[in-house]
């Protein structure tokens, strides 16, 4: 059984948005090895790997870059305000803060636009500008299956996973603390429509099968991946940070399910930059690799 930390103030609601349901698109075949699940959009089982790690120190324009939005009031929609996201996304935004050398931009609830995430190419999507200009981006909001909830129509308040194309211009790792958003679902269908958008060049997906607690999420999965001193500890690859006790499963019940995707298997193994090595970045190749992981 996990330990689980306990932070004051956490609470008991999800991150889950509510709905009438979600369509399945038809299923599309898997190879599971191992406990790992390879998936094949285009029925081709070869991966193909560069294992030669780069960036370590930084990134490619030389500048790193995490772009951070959060919502924590959503009466309006219908839906519960979730004031732990304003905890754990100023708890993450410091912890780039303390490693030195990060450019942060973070916005809140009624700045937090759906267009900052939606691909350029679609009517009003700005991502070139906003997230994708960056390398690491968080969010932490309510959610359901393919989707994430936003409270404003700048361009509406849904971010379906259709509307992503992520990584054409910078951006490396995606965490959507929303709940249901990487759903494992028979077939595993909305997750092959998650890697044929929004893996254009992104190394790695992070987010929930289930819905997540309220807690401090997103600000101990930060401090799990960055080590900015000789006390503080951290430092790990962005996966174990992800799926460890004191990490992104923090607050949670045990048994909440997490999942990661990459485009590589090699990707697994990236750190944020300056704490590690960085897979280099693959073009989509129509295969794809997904984690599940029980807190």
């Amino acid at each position: 059984m996990s330990v689980r930390r306990t932070i004051i103030g956490a609470t008991s609601k999800p991150k889950e948005e509510q709905s009438n349901g979600h369509s399945v698109r038809p299923a599309i075949s898997k190879v599971r090895f191992g406990g790992l699940l390879l998936a094949s959009t285009f029925c081709l089982w070869s991966l193909s790997m560069n294992v030669s790690p780069v960036y370590a120190g930084c990134c490619e324009e030389g500048t790193k870059e995490v772009f951070i939005e959060h919502i924590e009031e959503y009466t309006a929609t219908g839906n519960t305000d979730l004031p732990g996201c304003a905890d754990t996304t100023q708890g993450l935004y410091e912890e780039f803060g303390d490693a030195g050398g990060w450019s942060r931009t973070w916005y809140a609830d009624f700045d937090a636009w759906e267009s900052d995430w939606k691909k350029t190419s679609l009517s009003g999507g700005e991502d070139a500008t906003w997230a994708d200009a960056r390398d690491f981006g968080y969010f932490c909001g309510h959610g359901n299956v393919g989707r994430v909830r936003f409270t404003t129509n700048n361009t509406d308040q849904r971010l379906w996973n259709t509307d992503t194309g992520f990584a054409d211009v910078d951006l490396e790792w995606v965490t959507f603390d929303t709940s249901n958003t990487l759903q494992v679902q028979p077939g595993a269908a909305e997750l092959d429509t998650w890697y044929l958008n929004a893996f254009q060049g992104l190394h790695l997906l992070i987010g929930w099968h289930d819905s997540p607690l309220d807690g401090d999420t997103g600000g101990e999965f930060a401090d799990e991946m960055i080590d900015w001193g000789f006390w503080d500890g951290g430092g790990k690859k962005i996966t174990t940070a992800w799926f460890s006790s004191s990490g992104g499963c923090t607050d949670q019940d045990d048994g909440t399910t997490q999942v990661v995707m990459a485009e590589n298997l090699v990707h697994y193994d990236d750190y944020v930059h300056g704490q590690g090595s960085v897979a280099a970045d693959a073009a989509p190749d129509g295969n794809y690799w997904i984690w599940s992981h029980d807190c």
